[in-house]
């Protein structure tokens, strides 16, 4: 009987201890509305700006002719991450052939916890992109479907910008 019960508080421990691990080492507070973290560039490690929810799921792409110096931006495809979560769509600025910012125009948010899961996967998702120089990225545990999400609609404006992915 008391092994049972050390083996109990144990696991509860245990439980809480991974719950509470946050990788990137920022904190998430819940809000009463959900609000969408975005404008991670390279060498930024903090997102900034929100985005509202959008109902459409229909895949647009386009890119601006914009180029200032070797800079130009483009828009990725809006892509429906599945299971009701909602839609994900990012801008990049690419200079001079290298990938300096990765916006966040929008994030799956369709109920609290989809908007808690990207609050806390955008970030990763932009620095794993931005470190690799393509949309090849590890992902985030917890977060399948934002991680997949992200790199298909990253690949299409990778490829509109004519870099390999």
């Amino acid at each position: 009987m008391k092994r049972a019960i050390i083996v109990g508080t144990g696991t509860v421990m245990g439980v809480a201890a991974v719950l509470a691990l946050n990788p990137d080492g920022t904190v998430a507070a819940p809000s009463a509305a959900p609000a969408v973290s975005s404008g991670v560039s390279a060498g930024a490690g903090t997102p900034t700006g929100a985005t509202s929810p959008s109902s459409g799921t229909a895949p647009t792409a386009s890119s601006s002719g914009t180029s200032t110096a070797g800079t130009a931006t483009y828009t990725g495809a809006t892509v429906d991450v599945g299971n009701g979560y909602g839609s994900i769509a990012v801008e990049v600025t690419v200079t001079d052939g290298r990938i300096v910012d990765i916006t966040a125009l929008e994030l799956p948010q369709n109920d609290r916890r989809s908007a808690s899961i990207s609050q806390r996967a955008w970030p990763t998702l932009a620095k794993q992109a931005l470190a690799a120089q393509s949309a090849t990225v590890a992902g985030v545990s917890g977060a399948s479907f934002t991680s997949k999400g992200f790199a298909t609609t990253l690949r299409d404006a990778l490829s509109q910008a004519g870099l390999a992915s």
